[in-house]
């Protein structure tokens, strides 16, 4: 059963069906995930946000695999609220996704953009000056802001361009 043939199940919901104020967590991978490893990801969170609680409370809650390298998780926090274990638990299950396909989801030194036809490339943040100055990342690149915390940051500020992040120091200084 795949994600696209359930509509709603258990406290599993269609990510679209988050409402704003649901709380967003945002998971790269550092590389691109194959089609099969999409599907397998989607199997597990399916069961996984499907059976998610709470101190025995269901969550509502979904996910959504994106551009082959991001996993997007999100709970609508007016129904209950994710506390700390179950956050621990869902950060355990995104570590054991990570091992069991040997991808790490937790590599923060990597920034993601987004080029034309929706290929997705990194730089390393030792490396991101010297993109900047060489035009690999121009200020009109768009890049995924990883640190958004609501669906309704996620719709608007989830992808934006590389001067409209906190990378636009790097263009002020590329500029004097």
């Amino acid at each position: 059963m795949g994600i696209h043939s359930l509509k709603h199940t258990a406290m599993f919901t269609q990510f679209n069906h988050l409402p704003p104020h649901s709380k967003i967590w945002v998971y790269q991978a550092d590389r691109v995930l194959s089609k099969d490893e999409v599907s397998q990801i989607e199997d597990v969170l399916i069961r996984f946000v499907g059976s998610w609680q709470a101190h025995g409370a269901d969550l509502v809650s979904s996910f959504k695999v994106l551009y082959n390298r991001f996993i997007v998780i999100g709970v609508d926090t007016e129904v209950n609220l994710a506390t700390g274990c179950s956050i621990d638990k869902s950060v355990a299950q995104i570590k054991e996704l990570g091992s069991a396909l040997a991808i790490n989801f937790f590599d923060r030194t990597q920034i993601a953009f987004l080029e034309e036809g929706s290929q997705v490339f990194t730089s390393s943040l030792s490396t991101i000056k010297s993109d900047i100055e060489s035009g690999k990342v121009k200020a009109s690149t768009l890049t995924f802001n990883s640190l958004v915390e609501t669906k309704e940051k996620f719709d608007a500020e989830w992808l934006v361009t590389a001067a409209d992040s906190w990378l636009k120091r790097y263009f002020n200084t590329a500029a004097v």
